[in-house]
């Protein structure tokens, strides 16, 4: 099924606007990631710390990431008839994240905040519902690395429905509450936004005679399946679970990096026909996509050991930059990729290279704080060269923001890549 590869200008204009929207949210949350980062250096008695962290999370996971997997899923997967349905649910997700933009920094998880939480949560059930409805007449692997990714979307908000039980019950002290967040994390990152962008990668691959197909297809995405649920146990490692926990964690980590393995050698195997089809900055930051990818199947599987897992509870800077090469490095990155190619964006080299750098140097930065500190000793001006950091990543946000407005307000044709 070929849906969106060639829509009419005027839908190519509102996919651009959307575009821009999403990538504002990334820049709001760059922003506060900022203020976070100088919060660190200079408390406020009037910011709450916590609050404005819990501001800085939803926009950036559900103001960029989720926005631009729900923008990409629709074009690549819905045809141009039925896209129309989505148009009131992306504005009920924008209208969710301004809500929680306003409520979160001054009141933390509280009746407001709560409130636009569900909503984006009821909205995000709703999409769930009637994108798997749309997919049912496509039976491709691509199509059901989206309808479990879906699955899997729906399972993670089980984890904000504990955390309220336990709360109400007092019991937010205890380790069930750090692990129904995870278990929300676990299942939005590994889950939803992981399974979205393979089935973005293997449509592509689907299209261009590049993705075997058959058994071996099949046992790719059940390992994926199987493997996505089993590390839930790398989550609750540092609890001290029993050893069968243990056996879990560390068959899934390795059952994954095993896939993850296959589809980097299929992709090397593929490389040429990739660089023949795809444009030159989305091929280069796919296989930055990659590299973060590999690099995160490899930690996954390594933080089955003890002394990893307890390296890594003892080190918050390590989950920080776990995060965000998860976050930036696979998603962020993959998705730009995605939208440079199908020319929704204009690749900026300044820009992206200002992202890139400053990304690096920020992983960089939190790896080498965490080494240190195993010796007893610190980087100097390490909370000031963060913050530099942040900016410097900041502003490649920034900008590629404002290329993109300037693509939106200069457009007067686009060309449409093939795929």
């Amino acid at each position: 099924m070929n849906v969106a590869d060639t829509p009419l200008q005027g839908s190519r204009t509102q996919e651009q606007r959307d575009w821009q929207t999403a990538l504002l949210w990334w820049v709001v949350a760059g922003g506060l990631g900022v203020l976070l980062r100088y919060l660190l250096l200079r408390p406020s008695a009037t910011l709450v710390y916590p609050y404005w962290l819990h501001a800085h999370s939803h926009v950036v996971l559900l103001g960029w990431a989720f926005n631009a997997l729900f923008l990409t899923l629709i074009a690549q997967f819905v045809s141009s008839a039925r896209q129309k349905a989505y148009r009131p649910i992306w504005i009920g997700f924008q209208v969710a994240i301004v809500g929680m933009l306003g409520l979160f920094p001054v009141q933390g998880y509280g009746a407001g905040s709560i409130i636009f939480s569900t909503l984006h949560v009821l909205l995000s059930y709703y999409m769930a519902w009637r994108l798997y409805t749309d997919l049912r007449p496509d039976h491709s692997l691509a199509a059901r690395f989206v309808r479990w990714g879906l699955l899997f979307l729906v399972m993670s908000t089980l984890g904000p429905y504990a955390l309220g039980i336990l709360k109400a019950r007092q019991l937010h002290e205890t380790i069930w509450y750090n692990l129904s967040i995870y278990f929300y994390l676990h299942f939005l990152y590994n889950g939803w936004f992981m399974f979205g962008c393979l089935a973005l990668l293997v449509r592509w691959l689907e299209r261009w005679g590049c993705m075997p197909v058959g058994r071996e297809a099949n046992r790719f995405l059940l390992v994926w399946i199987g493997a996505t649920v089993g590390t839930l146990a790398l989550s609750a490692l540092w609890t001290q679970p029993p050893m069968w926990v243990w056996a879990v964690g560390a068959v899934a980590g390795l059952a994954q990096l095993a896939a993850g393995g296959w589809l980097i050698r299929l992709l090397w195997q593929q490389r040429s026909r990739l660089q023949s089809k795809l444009r030159t900055p989305a091929y280069w930051l796919g296989q930055l996509a990659l590299l973060s990818f590999g690099l995160k199947l490899g930690l996954q599987a390594l933080s089955a050991s003890a002394w990893a897992t307890e390296w890594s509870y003892t080190q918050r800077h390590l989950v920080i930059a776990y995060l965000h090469l998860v976050f930036i490095g696979v998603i962020s990155f993959f998705l730009l990729a995605w939208a440079i190619h199908r020319r929704i964006l204009r690749p900026s080299g300044p820009a992206l290279g200002l992202i890139l750098v400053f990304f690096t140097l920020t992983e960089g930065g939190l790896v080498l704080e965490s080494i240190l500190q195993r010796t007893g000793t610190y980087l100097p001006y390490f909370g000031e060269m963060l913050l530099l950091f942040s900016v410097g990543l900041w502003i490649g946000v920034v900008w590629l923001w404002r290329v993109a407005t300037a693509q939106n307000k200069g457009a007067t044709s686009v060309e449409v890549a093939p795929g």
